[in-house]
């Protein structure tokens, strides 16, 4: 199994290292991927991450399936303005797309859920996320529950569900 972390400057740095920590502890590959020109990563909290790679500045004509077929899943951490980075940036938007449209894990965590949210897959689907970050009329169900499943979409609600 394999996974793939995408993450700018200002994420939540518990929300990216714990879900690598686990997976890494439980076998798991997984490479960070900074969507950055630059493979140091500065978090919320001013703790410096380096990044496995970085994902290509351009990628027109880019077949994102190739990304999601070496890959199990994608995850999303939270934390401002990662969340919003991750969400604005249209390379995210097609490699979260690619992974869901070939039903494989996408997990957003805290804030990161609006990148779902904008590309309309929590529509009719159970999800939760830090309070006020989405608009829970976006989802078929919106708990305050620390972390949900629905089917290959997982959604934390904050660093505690990471």
């Amino acid at each position: 199994m394999k996974m793939m972390v995408l993450l700018s400057n200002g994420f939540e740095e518990v929300e990216a290292v714990a879900p690598v920590d686990i997976l890494k502890r439980a076998g798991v590959a997984v490479d960070i991927y900074s969507t950055t020109r630059h493979d140091i990563l500065r978090g919320a909290h001013n703790i410096d991450f380096i990044a496995d790679k970085i994902l290509p500045e351009i990628m027109k004509n880019f077949d994102y399936d190739v990304i999601s077929d070496n890959y199990d899943g994608v995850i999303l951490p939270g934390g401002l303005p990662n969340a919003h980075n991750l969400r604005d940036d249209e390379r995210v938007n097609e490699i979260v797309m690619a992974f869901y449209n070939k039903s494989k894990v996408i997990a957003a965590i805290c804030a990161s859920p609006c990148t779902f949210e904008m590309l309309g897959i929590l529509e009719g689907k159970k999800a939760t996320s830090y309070p006020g970050c989405i608009n829970p009329e976006s989802c078929g169900e919106y708990t305050q529950d620390a972390a949900v499943r629905d089917g290959n979409i997982v959604t934390g609600r904050s660093a505690g569900a990471a």
